[in-house]
């Protein structure tokens, strides 16, 4: 609820937020955009942008970045899929390359809107850092940067152990991978401010007004609500996780929780134990992986590993898993033992949205009147801004690099009804929550190999 926006998360807590009314009565627009996070106010900033006479309304169930954009871990970064290896294997060299290229500019695109919109939105461009803490991992660092060298993609660096080491103290790092690509900020800041930004430029926004059906004609889409109704030329789906409620969307994504820990400000003395100079974002390379990074007041963010798969959607009474808090206090301390006097202060969960192949995907339903964007895995503060590129192009009809990227009217893959996904699901994640912690390959139970074979079978490409 509203009321409780401040609790969901330490961003969303820092500023005095009023929500816009709730939609009363009927209106009409050229697109409505259901979902207030980044997706949707991406979309009505690169639409206003293009085409300033353009009418748009947005409606958001809660409050603008209530969901997953006022929650996460504030990286923008090029990661699409589990790795950049991982992205040539599913959409092939010269797609992973475009698609990494877009992001790059999305990351770098946000920086430019931030300062030309006056957005305050924290932003520390100090780059990643992704490190190994096994066998198993070190393989795929080495195999991300042969591939970056492949595809002569610049930015990213292979390094040693003395390299890790010098960068960021831990015993646990063995090697890393750096890229200059990869923004920190804070998320429910940038959301709020691109809500200011899109209201400037003609956006009409309604909060606490969810969608309760959708009822597309040859001639126009009617969003209705519990309060009123929205004709509109074309609508967009946004609403990534929470398209677990949508009856359209369903089928094609998993509704997973990342959860976080935010320290105490740390000391210089505390700091200068780690190192971390450069302050940059840091990720490790487990399936199910860390994501760590510290903030402009001083604090260190720490999150990841367990990732509970909740099949009913997101629900405020997952926004809290004392069993994942202490893992990750756990994990802490394995990795930064020198660091066990710092406490910390908040904690927190939010949604996330994961694809059968771990890749976003943008597109129409049937006909060219309703449009989606979901599907963002965990790192969607830049492929939002990605996506919503494509959306921007595929609403005016206009020719672009973005519309023909290998997200863009890709074939969706049916999960299936629960009876079977959800066993599927949970034996997968079992199994990669064990791969992890072993770091090393171990062979998968019959139910995972079954998952595993469900994605290759719709890599034929458009729909």
């Amino acid at each position: 609820m509203v009321q409780d926006l401040a609790t969901r998360s330490y961003w969303l807590s820092l500023d005095p937020y009023e929500p816009n009314p709730p939609l009363e009565g009927d209106v009409r627009t050229d697109v409505a955009i259901v979902g207030g996070g980044f997706t949707g106010l991406w979309t009505a900033y690169h639409l206003l942008k293009a085409d300033p006479g353009i009418t748009v309304v947005i409606l958001e169930a809660n409050a603008v970045g209530y969901g997953a954009s006022g929650r996460n871990g504030g990286f923008a970064m090029t990661l699409i899929h589990r790795s950049l290896a991982d992205l040539v294997d599913a959409v092939g060299a010269e797609q992973a390359k475009a698609l990494h290229r877009a992001a790059e500019e999305s990351v770098h695109s946000i920086e430019r809107v931030c300062a030309e919109e006056g957005i305050e939105a924290d932003l520390q461009p100090n780059g990643l850092i992704t490190v190994s803490n096994s066998p198993l991992q070190d393989d795929i660092i080495r195999r991300d940067v042969e591939t970056a060298q492949r595809l002569g993609i610049e930015g990213i660096a292979y390094l040693d152990h003395d390299a890790v080491q010098a960068a960021v103290h831990s015993e646990t790092f063995r090697y890393g991978m750096r890229e200059t690509a990869c923004t920190l900020l804070n998320p429910a800041r940038l959301a709020r401010g691109l809500k200011r930004t899109v209201e400037r430029l003609g956006a009409r926004i309604y909060e606490s007004t969810p969608m309760t059906r959708l009822a597309p004609s040859e001639r126009d889409v009617t969003v209705f609500t519990p309060r009123g109704r929205v004709v509109a030329q074309r609508v967009l789906l946004a609403a990534n996780a929470y398209s677990a409620r949508i009856p359209e969307l369903r089928r094609f994504v998993m509704p997973f929780y990342s959860y976080i820990l935010l320290s105490e400000p740390l000391t210089d003395e505390q700091w200068a134990r780690v190192g971390w100079a450069g302050r940059e974002g840091m990720e490790d390379r487990r399936v199910f992986l860390h994501y760590f990074r510290p903030t402009i007041d001083g604090r260190l963010l720490w999150a990841g590993r367990d990732a509970p798969y909740h099949p009913d959607g997101p629900h405020p009474r997952y926004d809290r898993d004392e069993y994942v808090f202490r893992r990750l206090q756990e994990t802490f301390q394995w990795t930064f033992p020198q660091l066990h006097d710092v406490r910390f202060e908040y904690r927190w969960g939010g949604p996330i949205g994961v694809t059968a192949e771990f890749l976003p995907l943008v597109g129409w339903l049937k006909g060219d009147r309703v449009a989606y964007a979901f599907g963002y895995n965990g790192h969607g503060v830049a492929i939002t801004h990605l996506a919503s590129r494509a959306v921007r192009d595929l609403i005016l009809d206009r020719d672009s690099d973005e519309r023909r990227l290998a997200i863009v009217n890709r074939k969706r893959i049916d999960l299936g009804p629960a009876l079977l996904r959800d066993p599927l699901v949970r034996a997968t994640v079992k199994y990669q929550l064990r791969r992890d912690d072993e770091g090393r390959e171990i062979p998968p139970p019959f139910l995972a190999r079954l998952m595993q074979r469900l994605a290759p079978a719709a890599r034929s490409g458009r729909e």
